[in-house]
């Protein structure tokens, strides 16, 4: 497993806060994302890269697109597009509260 500085990067181990959605185009925020993780029950998104994700659901069992072959529904895409933006591994809402891991490093800086 990668790390990003001392936390490894699928460690959702920040609190996310508004600040986290200063650049990020609406509907994005931290609401949003809350209302979205509380509308399908999630526990977690995790980018692997390449645009691959993995959701899970509260109960850890994985959350799939309603049909085979189809794209999850626009709110959650929506996520994915704001992981990758903001080169996020994995946010996480647990008890009412929505962490997300370290960002990591663009490469090119």
């Amino acid at each position: 497993m990668s790390e990003i500085g001392n936390e490894p990067a699928f460690e959702a181990s920040i609190e996310m806060t508004d600040e986290d959605f200063e650049f990020a185009t609406p509907p994005m925020s931290k609401e949003f994302i809350i209302h979205i993780f509380e509308n399908y029950d999630l526990r977690h998104i995790v980018l692997f890269g390449e645009d691959m994700f993995y959701v899970s659901q509260q109960d850890m069992e994985p959350f799939h697109p309603l049909y085979v072959n189809s794209p999850y529904p626009d709110d959650i895409e929506l996520i994915f597009d704001f992981m990758n933006i903001e080169r996020i591994h994995k946010i996480e809402y647990i008890e009412g509260v929505l962490k997300r891991s370290p960002i990591e490093e663009h490469p090119d800086i």
